[in-house]
Formats: structure tokens, sequence, C-alpha cells
């Protein structure tokens, strides 16, 4: 039986990885080290493990209590394999634990927001991607977006920026201009002509594999609106320090061309599902904020602030716009 050399770890390794440094030895990897790599906003644990000649593979433990997520990856990666990249999957067991391909430190955020002359190259790349996951059938993994579904997103917003992070929760008067906004947008938007979305389609789930671009975290795919993962690559919270509307909109035009839709009733549902999500962020940085999370949020808060006064445009906006006005103006 081959030995194995003893593993270092910086911080020392957790009890809840000796499951997967097993699985690895036993499927042939020998890693030299461990780097436990930051969670996400599930349990889920990642280990990145160095192998000799430079190479490396990723360990991921899915603690039982997220087995339903560990489910659906697999079966949104075996639906989404054939047409884009994603991780090979090198070894599982029973426990939760499993080895995969590593696409390496460098997200797509991290090369968007050092390289400044590749951006329009690689959001090419990326707006590309969402152009095929949009041609890909649902797997009905995961039920659709619905109107409930972005109203909830809305009304969590509204009670983390007002109630949580300014304690000044709005009057009778100012809770039905923005719950009358909410539903009416949320049920605008799930009108939207729908497509497969990856759901979290953002620069740190990206990454620059070569010349093109792979995808991970996509066990939350679903149908939604047609410009969901596109507003979502281009006004994350990656992006805010550098994104221009000048930038977003030829991103816009050449996936509106290479998809045949008409540009400017999509370019209206994308500014439309795009002040959704930004609100809804809006409401996770300033929960953040008011749970003391760090600066990091203070800094986004403002910038997103300013995104949502943006977007709204009167209309079916104008009284919540008005709420928006007198309460938040004065913070973007």
């Amino acid at each position: 039986m081959r030995e194995h050399a003893p593993l270092s770890a910086d911080p020392p390794l957790p009890p809840e990885f000796s499951g997967l440094l097993r699985l690895a030895q036993r499927s042939g990897y020998a890693p030299l080290s461990v780097e436990v790599l930051p969670g996400d906003v599930g349990r889920r644990r990642y280990v990145r493990l160095p192998l000799a000649g430079g190479e490396s593979v990723l360990g991921v433990v899915y603690p039982s209590e997220e087995d339903d997520a560990r489910r659906r990856w697999l079966a949104a990666r075996e639906h989404l394999s054939p047409r884009i990249r994603v991780p090979a999957l090198y070894a599982e067991d029973d426990s939760g634990n499993q080895i995969l391909e590593d696409f390496g430190a460098e997200d797509l955020a991290s090369r968007l927001a050092s390289k400044p002359a590749e951006r329009a190259r690689w959001l090419d790349r990326a707006a590309a991607m969402g152009e095929t996951i949009a041609e890909i059938p649902d797997p009905r993994i995961n039920a659709p977006f619905d109107a409930a579904f972005f109203f909830r997103e809305l009304d969590l917003a509204r009670e983390a920026v007002f109630d949580l992070w300014l304690g000044e929760p709005l009057d009778a008067e100012e809770r039905i201009a923005h719950d009358d906004w909410a539903e009416s947008l949320a049920y605008e938007i799930e009108a939207h002509p729908r497509v497969l979305c990856h759901r979290d389609f953002h620069g740190n789930n990206l990454f620059p594999a070569g010349e093109e671009v792979a995808a991970i975290d996509f066990q939350d795919l679903r149908s939604g609106p047609d410009s969901y993962d596109l507003a979502s690559l281009l006004w994350e919270r990656t992006t805010l320090e550098w994104m221009t509307e000048e930038t977003g909109s030829i991103v816009v035009r050449r996936f509106v061309e290479r998809r045949g839709l008409e540009r400017t009733a999509f370019s209206r549902r994308f500014d439309r599902v795009l002040l959704q999500r930004a609100w809804k962020v809006c409401g996770t940085f300033a929960r953040a904020v008011a749970q003391g999370k760090g600066p990091v949020y203070r800094w986004y808060l403002p910038r997103e602030l300013a995104l949502v006064r943006r977007l709204l445009v009167g209309g079916a906006d104008c009284a919540f716009q008005k709420v928006f006005e007198s309460r938040l103006a004065a913070l973007c």
C-alpha cells in the first residue's frame, strides 16, 4: 500500500475534511498540502489540494443538511456539461465528499478588475455562455422564478434597508407605496419571455479557463426572465467600481444581435429585471452592514442605491420613487 506524507495546513485542518482526504488518497491523489478556501452562503466547505507538478484539485465537503444541494449540483452539472465548461468530477463518495477540477484562484471578477484592457473580451465570452445556457431546455431541477419569489426578495430588501440599517421603518403610506411597486414589478418581470438561467451568473462564479469561460455554483439553475443572467453578469457588486452604462450597453447589444432579439424591448426588460435585482442586493448589503459584517458592504451599498435610483423611471415606479428620493437619495 502506498504511503502518503503528512499534509500541511495552516491553520490546522478542521476535522470535517478527514473523509475528503481519505477520498483523495483512495482516488490516487497525493496532496502536498491543504489550502482551506472561503465558504459560500451555504454550509459547503472547500479546500484546494496542490499536487506534484504544479497541478491542483478542489475538494468539496457537503454536510448532511446540504445533501439536496449536492444532488441538484450533480443533476445540473450533467445537464450543462455537454454545452458549457463546468468542473470535471474526479471522485466522490457516499459521505458528501467530492474531488473536482480546479479552475484556479483567479475568478472572472478578479480578471475584470485587474486587467481593464481585457474586459470587453471576457465580458463578451461570458455573455456568450449566458446565451448558450438560455438555449438549453429547463431540466426542472428547481422551481421556476415567479412573482411571489421576486416580491419576497423585494420585501426583504425593504425590511433590511429601512428597518435594520436605517432604523426608520416606512410609515403606513410609504409601506403601501413600496409594496404596490414591488408587487407590480414582480408580476411584470414574471411575464417576461423565459429561458434557462444559471441563477448566480456573476464574476465570482465564472472563471477564465484558457480562452473560454467556465461556470461553477449552478445548482440553483431554473427557468426565469430572459435578461436575468445578463443583468447579474454586468451589474453585480464585483463590477460596481468600473462598470458604466456604455460598457453595459455594448454587451447587451451584442447579446441581442446574436440571439436575434428586438433590442428596444429587450433593453426595457433588462432594466426592469436589473431594478429588481439591484433593490434585492441593496437589502443584502444593508443587512450585512446592520449585522456588522465589515466595511466592504458600506462601500458597496451607496453604489447599489445609486443604481436603483437610476432605474426608477416614473410610471409604475412613481410612488416608490418619491419614497426613495425622500429617504435614500442623500445616501447614494
